[in-house]
């Protein structure tokens, strides 16, 4: 394959004649080839389907025409003739890698619609191994293990995809550790002041390098354009002045599972699912969620960890995502540990699909209500009780009503006004669960729910923290 001029992860290649052999009509060959792929660029499959016929006719041997047909036949929706004919190509040349990717992503994503996670897993490892640092690959390997209960290997994927797109987990001592950033990242008065805040409680508990009074003193000069707490700053001029490290992966505490267990096998925890099932709404309170190793290893990891990168929320709320970094052993025994706990109710039947942890700032009023993609939501909180100045507030409001199953994710996750109009108009009635520490909330996701008010004390260790699990899909009934 010396011979090419262009070439893309998946699709249709173009090379020169002479890549076409001694034995074939080289000038003819040449002509169809780049007429087919002009063709596909303009979306014209059917007739490009015809110029790659007519150069495999002249060149039965050449696996670069099997590959293109095969690629305009998979645009036509014509899968299985694309199938033969990428196969055709792997096997008169079978370091192809094109049309080994071509093969590999149209049998992931035919796999995935018939809900065949294993054969749709084993086409993406393919790809994985074609491009190792591919975040959309990367994304498919992390789903597929966890549709697969795999945690294991969908903890070390989603570790490789937040290497890739957050940076190496690497201590700021090391020279080079934050350069090579890739896309402009957003900034925002409160991500910065948590991450100096964060900085500052790593530099004062000797948990990161030298570096990090230079990195402390970027914070501070980065932090001045912002004259009010909820402004944002993207110009170039902003941009320029963002510390090496704002949205890397620079520190991460990797907590590790725990021997004894993760939850606390409690009474309330082993009635938990028969309340959840009796429950009208399907909704469930549990306290002392985890046990107190494992509490004390999750505010840790969420202390330590720089991971807290998502901030387009209101009230300068922080999202640390799985697939980003909020993602360690520790947690996957919880998640593990909450399925073996709840075998009706989630067992093998809703996989754990979504994992994240959100920051609060220490005052703000209500979220909108909204509702979560799946089908059960675990809802646990990791602040210290002393830090919350109101013991009737701070945790979680849920509604009587269910997002209406025709309703999109934009519409029953985002758009505040048109829920509270459909709340009132039903009639909705609250059930108010006040913050405690190590509280679990369990719910059915398609309820409608909000963050209550919160008034928590000032400082980095004092900020609210809860973590969600989802599992499984909307409109999916337990032990379906």
């Amino acid at each position: 394959m010396s011979a090419q001029v262009w070439m893309a992860k998946y699709g249709a290649l173009r090379t020169t004649p002479e890549a076409a052999g001694n034995g074939c009509a080289q000038q003819t060959v040449s002509v169809l080839l780049e007429e087919g792929c002009t063709l596909c660029d303009q979306g014209e499959f059917d007739a490009a389907q015809a110029c790659f016929r007519a150069a495999v006719q002249q060149c039965p041997d050449w696996a670069v025409g099997h590959n293109n047909l095969g690629w305009a036949l998979q645009q036509s929706g014509r899968n299985e003739d694309a199938i033969s004919s990428y196969k055709a190509a792997i096997s008169l040349q079978p370091a192809f890698d094109l049309a080994r990717a071509n093969l590999a992503f149209l049998l992931a994503t035919l796999y995935g619609h018939m809900g065949q996670h294993d054969s749709a897993r084993g086409m993406w490892e393919v790809l994985g191994e074609l491009y190792p640092r591919d975040p959309e690959i990367l994304e498919q390997l992390v789903s597929t293990s966890l549709r697969t209960h795999d945690l294991d290997a969908a903890g070390l994927w989603a570790a490789h995809y937040a290497s890739v797109v957050r940076g190496d987990e690497r201590s700021l001592s090391q020279p080079g550790a934050c350069e090579g950033r890739g896309a402009v990242p957003r900034a925002s008065r409160a991500k910065l002041a948590h991450d100096l805040e964060q900085l500052r409680y790593l530099r004062d508990h000797q948990l990161i390098g030298p570096r990090i009074e230079v990195e402390i003193a970027s914070y501070e000069a980065a932090l001045q354009p912002f004259e009010q707490p909820n402004s944002l700053a993207t110009p170039p001029a902003n941009v320029a002045a963002l510390p090496p490290s704002y949205g890397r992966n620079v520190h991460q505490l990797q907590a590790p599972r725990l021997q004894e267990g993760a939850l606390k096998m409690s009474q309330a925890l082993l009635r938990a699912e028969r309340d959840y099932l009796e429950s009208p709404l399907g909704l469930v309170v549990i306290d002392d969620f985890l046990s107190a190793d494992a509490l004390a290893l999750v505010q840790a990891f969420c202390l330590q960890s720089t991971i807290w990168h998502t901030d387009r929320y209101a009230h300068g709320r922080l999202g640390a995502f799985f697939r980003e970094g909020f993602n360690c052993p520790l947690l996957l025994q919880v998640a593990d540990e909450i399925r073996r706990c709840f075998p009706q109710l989630i067992g093998k039947h809703h996989p754990l699909l979504q994992m994240w942890g959100f920051k609060y700032q220490h005052d703000q009023p209500a979220t909108h209500p909204h509702a979560d993609f799946a089908a059960v939501n675990v809802n646990f909180w990791i602040t210290p009780d002393e830090a919350n100045l109101d013991r009737d507030s701070g945790g979680l409001v849920v509604y009587d009503v269910e997002a209406p199953s025709d309703w999109d994710f934009e519409t029953y996750n985002r758009q505040g006004d048109r829920i509270a109009a459909f709340l009132k108009e039903a009639g909705a009635r609250r059930t108010v669960i006040p913050y405690r520490c190590n509280r679990a909330v369990i719910f059915n996701s398609d309820l409608f729910h909000a963050t209550a008010p919160l008034a928590f004390r000032p400082g980095y260790l004092n900020q609210r923290v809860n973590v969600t699990l989802l599992f499984g899909e909307r409109g999916s009934a337990p032990g379906q």
